[in-house]
Order: structure tokens, then sequence, then C-alpha cells
């Protein structure tokens, strides 16, 4: 077995005999030696303190230069994207509602508020006007039937004559041109009739719709003309709530989205609707959409002017995987990779950057589904101090997820 301390002192006394040698023959010699073997013991001695020292500081630096990011463990989630909006209570179909006729306005059958039936009457004008010139139709009409019947009879002694050859034909033709006068006659005074029966009838205001007597404008005794709107109508076809959208926003909205509205008027209280129209035109003024949503409103606790707030449900998804869009890196149109952090279980709170080629769904407003290439638990980097590659070593926070009560 070999000794190393037998060969150390054998190579010290070997070494210190040829030097007491080489001393006492050049005695010059040995001043020399002695500067180098000390300058070759300072040079040693400052190598190991520089390698030391460097590797240390190396060390230091290197721990100083870990970035720190912030992760969030993947996993399955609900997801929810709604728009608030702010808008107006209005019946589906509000009517104007005019005579057809000058007149004085006699009275009203119904209060402001009333529901009313279909048909039925609301207000009338005065009838008189109207009723003289129906009888004075009917009158007429009466007489010129009288004068029809005379000569039809007329005609048929004519008839009867001429074949006895008692009248000349000329006779005969001119008691045709009679009744053809006589029946035109009675056709025009049953126009009349018509007409006047019809002047008479429009001087009652008619429900169009089962529906609602919104608001009185007239007043009883004025005299209005067919230009005169006499009192609003909210036809019982449902209940609109409707809304101006900013133009940037209305390419979220869809046909058929579900909306959530309460009004101050029934707080706690909220009433279920749908998108039934977007208009397809933009204010140029407040550069603004309108949309009407149908809201259900069976008790009719919602009156047409009503303020309403309403969210509106964009979009809802059930158990999927989400990720910051910012947390995506795209390297082109097909090829998507998503940092995540491997934790160093030896030195907590430390770990190293993956790459983690994934495959994307739907992109929503500020997040992206993950169909391929994470694992549920695995810690997605969601914020970071500084540019991520693979395999750098990095400090990590585990992001606190903020609990947000959803409405029911």
């Amino acid at each position: 077995m070999f000794n190393f301390k037998h060969f150390y002192y054998r190579f010290l006394d070997s070494f210190l005999y040829r030097y007491n040698q080489l001393s006492s023959r050049y005695p010059r010699l040995k001043k020399w030696l002695t500067i180098a073997v000390a300058a070759i013991v300072v040079i040693c001695l400052g190598l190991i303190v520089y390698f030391v020292w460097f590797a240390k500081e190396k060390a230091v630096e290197e721990k100083q230069e870990m970035i720190t990011v912030k992760v969030k463990k993947a996993a399955l989630e609900d997801y929810l994207d709604k728009y608030t909006v702010m808008g107006t209570i209005k019946g589906a179909v509000e009517n104007d509602l005019r005579f057809e006729m000058d007149g004085q306005l006699a009275s009203y059958n119904y209060k402001e508020g009333a529901k009313i039936k279909l048909g039925d009457v609301i207000c009338s004008l005065d009838p008189k006007d109207a009723m003289t010139k129906a009888e004075y139709a009917k009158s007429k009409y009466k007489s010129e039937q009288s004068a029809y019947n005379s000569a039809m009879e007329r005609y048929k002694v004519y008839k009867e004559l001429f074949k006895m050859k008692a009248l000349s034909e000329s006779k005969l033709y001119e008691a045709q041109y009679e009744i053809q006068s006589a029946q035109s006659k009675v056709k025009a005074a049953l126009s009349e009739v018509e007409l006047s029966q019809s002047n008479l009838a429009k001087t009652n205001m008619l429900a169009p719709s089962d529906g609602i007597l919104a608001e009185i404008i007239v007043k009883p005794g004025e005299y209005i003309t067919p230009q005169d709107v006499i009192v609003k109508f909210i036809s019982d076809k449902g209940t609109n709530f409707e809304v101006d959208i900013p133009e940037k926003d209305v390419h979220k909205l869809a046909v058929g989205q579900l909306v959530t509205i309460n009004c101050d008027s029934y707080q706690g209280k909220t009433f279920d609707g749908t998108v039934k129209e977007i208009a397809p035109t933009v204010k140029e003024r407040t550069r603004t959409s309108t949309i009407k949503v149908s809201v259900d409103n069976e008790e009719g606790l919602l009156r047409s002017g009503m303020f309403g707030r309403g969210v509106i449900l964009l979009k809802e998804l059930k158990n999927v995987l989400l990720v910051p869009n910012d947390s995506i890196i795209s390297l082109n149109e097909n090829a998507f990779l998503v940092p995540v952090v491997s934790p160093d279980y030896r030195t907590p709170g430390e770990g190293t950057i993956l790459m983690r080629p994934c495959q994307l769904g739907e992109k929503l407003t500020e997040k992206t589904v993950i169909l391929n290439g994470l694992q549920i638990g695995e810690m997605v980097v969601i914020e970071t101090q500084g540019q991520l590659t693979d395999g750098m070593k990095v400090k990590f926070l585990e992001a606190i997820e903020d609990k947000v009560d959803t409405p029911k």
C-alpha cells in the first residue's frame, strides 16, 4: 500500500539536502531560490483566495439574478362573461291614437292606466253632425230607390205598348235610359250611405288590441283634427327593455342572449328577458345602436317609462381550462407555448421554467381556453418580471384567487 506520508518526508529530505549542497557551492543561488520559493507560495495563496472568492461572488450573483414570477395552478373552472347596461322599460307596441275626422271631443269611457279589451270604445266625438249626414244619406237613398222602381214600372208598361205597336221605339229606349240613370243614382246614394255610416263609426275611437290607456292628451270639449294625438295606448303584447349600446360593443351582442333586469321601483326583484332585436343602424349623434329586450312581465309590474338596469349574459362555459391571454407565447399561427414552473422541492419558492406546447380553444375577453398541453395542477406563469426561457431558474409566488359572488 502506498504511504503518502513516508513519500512526502523522503521528498522533503532529498530536496533540503540538494538545496544545502547547492547553497554551499553557490552562496548567491541560495538567495534567489529563497525568493523564488516565496513568490511561488504567494502566487499559490493568491490564486486560492481569488478562486474561492470568485466562486462565492458568482454564486451570490446568480442567486440575485433569478427573476420572480407569479403562478396559478391550472384547474377546471366555469366562465361567465357579462355586460351591464341601463335603459328604459317600454311597451312592446306603443300607439299614438288619432281620430280620422274633425270634430269636438265628447267624452272618455276609461281613465288613464285602465286595462282595455280589443274593440272597446276609448272615447268619442260629438256624433250629431255625423248622424245628421247619415240620416240624410239614408233618405236620399230611399228616394233614389223609389225613382228607380218607378222607372222600372214605366219601362214595363212601355214595353207592352210597344208590343201592341201603340208606342214608338224611341219612347221605349227613353224608358231604358231612365232606368240606367235611376240605377246609377241608387248606387251613388248607397255609397253616400256607406260613407256616412263609416264616418259615424269613426266618431268612436276603438282599442286596436288588448292593452292599457297610458296617457290622455286631449281633454273633452276640445275641437280636434286628424293630425292631433288624442291618447297614448300601450298594446298588451309584451314589454320591452330598450338600451342604447356604444357601437364598439355591439359586436358582443346577439339575438337570444339572456338578460336579467332590475328596477329601482322593485328593490330585490329581478325580471328575466331575452335580446330580441338589435338595430341595424348607428345613431350619428350618439354613436350608439338600440337593442330591444323582451321582458317577462306577466304580473304587469313594469310600466312604460321606468328606468332599469340590466346584465346581459354574453357567454357561459362550464368546466374549461383557462389561462390569461398574456401568458400565451405565439411562435406562429399554429404553434403556441405556455410557461409553467416545475418547483424545486429542495429549495422552497424556487423552480424551473418549462415551455409547454398547447392547443388553444376559444379566445375570450381576457382568457383563452386550453384544449391540450396542460395538466391539472401545473403552475402556469401569469405574471413575470422579465423574459422567460425554457430551463430558466426562477422564484415563484402563487397567486391568491379573489372570490367573487356570482349573482343568482
